[in-house]
């Protein structure tokens, strides 16, 4: 998978949640998440989400490249917004609201 676009700390959590869920690494992908979005995640049906959201790359045939097209940083917040490169030509936008936790950007509900 090539990583276009790449350069602060918010997008390579993003961009390693992403590959985590394509991996189907479901402990490492809740690792980018915040507190909150983890208690939110458990509530909502837990790995079973996380797996669900991982196996939908696979209709796309994988993700050959993720490019974040605009990152919005204010204070201990954050928002990414990228485009999924499919390998089957397909492209998907996205965006991720961060939160800063001790010190460490998470993915946040």
């Amino acid at each position: 998978m090539m990583l276009i676009g790449c350069s602060g700390g918010q997008d390579k959590v993003v961009i390693n949640y992403c590959k985590a869920l394509e991996a189907g690494k479901l402990d490492e992908a809740a690792s980018y998440l915040s507190k909150d979005a983890r208690q939110e995640l458990e509530r909502a049906g837990g790995s079973k989400l996380l797996a669900a959201a991982g196996e939908g790359f696979k209709q796309y045939k994988g993700i050959k490249e993720i490019t974040i097209s605009k990152k919005t940083v204010s204070g201990e917040s954050a928002v990414v917004e990228l485009v999924y490169n499919f390998n089957d030509g397909s492209k998907i936008g996205d965006s991720f609201p961060l939160v800063k936790e001790n010190g460490t950007w998470k993915i946040t509900k």
